[in-house]
């Protein structure tokens, strides 16, 4: 059980506003209080995440939620990216992107945050092709769950700032009302923790590893 995550300088990506929120919320808060530099991107805006609301109307309001929870987890808006893939086809646009390379760059992470390649998800999968397809330098990745859980080879004890990581998902209004998946992910951080019977009450799982390895790992399995 990991206390203190390293990495100076970290991205998060995040096919949708909120999936960084579920997967690492409570981890990004952790590196934001060490003094770490995090950055988040968003792949997509959302748009297609409210019934009966215009796209664009979605859209803009997501990225309001997006700027509202991230200030819970102390990172500035000035440190989030939003990629305006089409949400539901990032497949489809997971080839080389020179926008996702210059973010990179300015990113310059040691520690690159994403949905893992189990993700049924299509969006969470097509991420990782993206990543793989455009990552230039190698980093440590940690690969997060949100909608598949995984088997991971560490975990992050995020007890100490759950409450921030609540407050931040709180913000995701619009998603909390088509499906209501707080108590869900807070019970999923519960069930990580529940094998240390001690101090830990809750924890976030990643397939943590260098990118060759994690890429390799992808490959195999498809």
């Amino acid at each position: 059980m990991v206390e203190k995550p390293e990495g100076q300088r970290v991205l998060v990506i995040a096919p949708h506003p909120d999936d960084d929120v579920i997967g690492c919320g409570g981890t990004i808060r952790l590196h934001r209080r060490l003094g770490h530099s995090v950055f988040i991107l968003y792949l997509s805006d959302g748009e297609r995440g409210i019934k009966n609301m215009n796209p664009i109307k979605t859209a803009e309001l997501r990225r309001v939620e997006a700027v509202r929870s991230s200030g819970h987890l102390d990172v500035p808006e000035e440190n989030l990216f939003h990629l305006h893939l089409r949400d539901g086809d990032i497949i489809n646009q997971s080839g080389t992107n020179y926008d996702f390379r210059s973010i990179l760059e300015k990113a310059n992470p040691d520690i690159i945050y994403l949905p893992s390649f189990c993700e049924t998800h299509r969006d969470h999968y097509a991420a990782n092709i993206l990543l793989k397809n455009n990552l230039v330098r190698g980093a440590t990745i940690a690969a997060y769950e949100v909608w598949t859980p995984l088997i991971p080879n560490r975990l992050v004890n995020i007890s100490s700032v759950i409450d921030d990581k609540r407050n931040a998902l709180l913000e995701h209004a619009s998603q909390l009302k088509e499906l209501d998946y707080l108590d869900a992910a807070l019970s999923l951080n519960r069930y990580r923790a529940a094998m240390f019977r001690k101090e830990p009450r809750y924890a976030e799982a990643f397939i943590y590893c260098t990118s060759v390895q994690y890429f390799e790992l992808m490959m195999s399995v498809e």
